[in-house]
């Protein structure tokens, strides 16, 4: 191989590194992103019923409560997904009278409240 060849593949090569680590860094900070909105959601909206984060300002109204998200996280097995569709359909009804009461949530604060419960897996 010529010594220009050598110089542009080794250019090439340190592009692709700063392209994958900065890339990398887009992705992390977009999932800190949804965490910390998830984080917000769970505090505005879960809290009612959860000990949905350490730093809510007041205990769940529910007695006795939910599940903490804090335990919900650590369940073996857990995953993202199965988090989403059991947000999505372990609602009360007359099929469930024992469901939780369905929040509303729009598909992408589902997402963002699932990473946030996610983010507490130790």
């Amino acid at each position: 191989m010529s010594a220009s060849m050598l110089r542009s593949l080794r250019t090439t090569s340190a592009v692709c590194v700063v392209l994958g680590v900065t890339a990398s860094a887009a992705f992390s900070q977009a999932g800190d992103d949804e965490v910390s909105k998830g984080h917000v959601l769970a505090v505005r909206i879960c809290s009612i019923c959860h000990l949905a984060a350490p730093d809510q300002a007041t205990k769940p109204l529910l007695n006795p409560p939910g599940p903490s998200f804090e335990s919900i996280a650590q369940r073996p097995g857990l995953t993202a997904d199965a988090l989403e569709k059991f947000i999505t359909t372990a609602h009360r009804g007359l099929d469930n009278p024992k469901g939780m009461p369905n929040p509303d949530l729009a598909p992408y604060q589902v997402k963002q409240a699932a990473a946030y419960i996610m983010s507490l897996r130790k």
